[in-house]
């Protein structure tokens, strides 16, 4: 159980780290290449090119490990994982809030009020004073 909360916690600091994002060919520069870029056609298909640069008119990577070249004109959309600040911003508010209840909630419903004292007669109908 806990190795699969490690999973999850682990998948979401990934995941809600970065987005995908719309992307011009000028973004897929060469300092600061994305690993994947997902090219969108006027057909609605979508292929995912790795490694993905731009040579003049043309986008060059990878696509299922064979060399691919994908003229800019036949491309309609272009996105790209970048990160995003607004979703880490987010994630480290949730996680500060679930430490924060993660303590807070013992320590509120723990019974900390002393126990009553027994009666102090024997009879059976005796209430303590």
């Amino acid at each position: 159980m806990r190795s699969l909360l490690q999973i999850v916690l682990t998948g979401a600091l990934l995941v809600a780290c970065t987005t995908v994002r719309a992307v011009q060919p000028a973004d897929l520069s060469p300092s600061q290449p994305p690993t994947r870029v997902w090219v969108t056609y006027a057909d609605h298909t979508t292929v995912v090119l790795d490694s993905a640069r731009v040579s003049g008119d043309t986008l060059i990577g990878s696509v299922n490990g064979e060399p691919e070249r994908i003229p800019l004109s036949a491309a309609t959309f272009l996105r790209a994982r970048r990160s995003s600040p607004e979703r880490t911003a987010a994630l480290w508010a949730a996680l500060s809030v679930g430490a924060l209840a993660a303590v807070a909630v013992p320590l509120i419903t723990t019974n900390t009020y002393p126990k009553r004292a027994p009666p102090i007669c024997a009879l059976p109908d005796c209430f303590p004073f």
